[in-house]
């Protein structure tokens, strides 16, 4: 059998041959290989008399009476009565399969719950350390400032205004009140 008639064979043109619908090269191709092979023209047989059989079966006319609303009746069965459609392992492997999909689906979630929930406690640590940070040398820069501001008042009203001497003879006199008072307060606790 040569290589085009082996493509006879695998192609399937019996329902196209039967029913004509083949060119005419195609067709003596066809014709040619049915000469030579006994399992198509077994098929070609096998298919003629099914359509003999069902244009047989087609053109009688006896008709089967059914009730007016049949075909409500087998729509409203066919919705609600699915027994029978499946079986007691199907049912069983179908849970199996769902409760499997179920479990990899939680498993999914968690694993991107768990990821996220990380990432909002880097992100939340991250922002109070920053924050932290950032009060820390607000804090430092505003006594840092608080000291500059102090040495140049206090340089420009002492130092450069000569109001040096009579600074320093107050703080002396203050030294000598101070004490006196402490001395006093030391007498009247030894005498109580």
């Amino acid at each position: 059998m040569n290589r085009d008639q082996q493509k006879i064979c695998e192609r399937n043109l019996f329902a196209a041959y039967v029913d004509g619908e083949l060119d005419t090269d195609l067709t003596l191709l066809f014709e040619d290989h049915l000469e030579g092979c006994a399992e198509c023209r077994a098929e070609l047989r096998a298919h003629r008399l099914l359509v003999c059989e069902l244009d047989a079966a087609m053109s009688e006319s006896a008709e089967i009476p059914v009730p007016d609303n049949f075909s409500r009746m087998v729509a409203a069965r066919a919705a609600s009565d699915m027994r029978g459609v499946r079986t007691r392992s199907e049912h069983r492997k179908a849970l199996t399969i769902c409760a499997v999909l179920a479990f990899v689906g939680f498993v999914l979630l968690g694993a991107a719950a768990r990821r996220s929930l990380f990432m909002f406690a880097e992100s939340f640590v991250a922002t109070v350390f920053g924050l932290v940070s950032f009060v820390a040398g607000s804090a430092y820069d505003a006594v840092a400032g608080f000291t500059v501001v102090v040495r140049v008042l206090s340089r420009k009203m002492i130092i450069e205004s000569d109001l040096l001497g009579p600074l320093v003879g107050l703080l002396a006199l203050a030294i000598l009140i101070l004490s006196r008072l402490i001395s006093n307060y030391h007498r009247t606790r030894a005498t109580e």
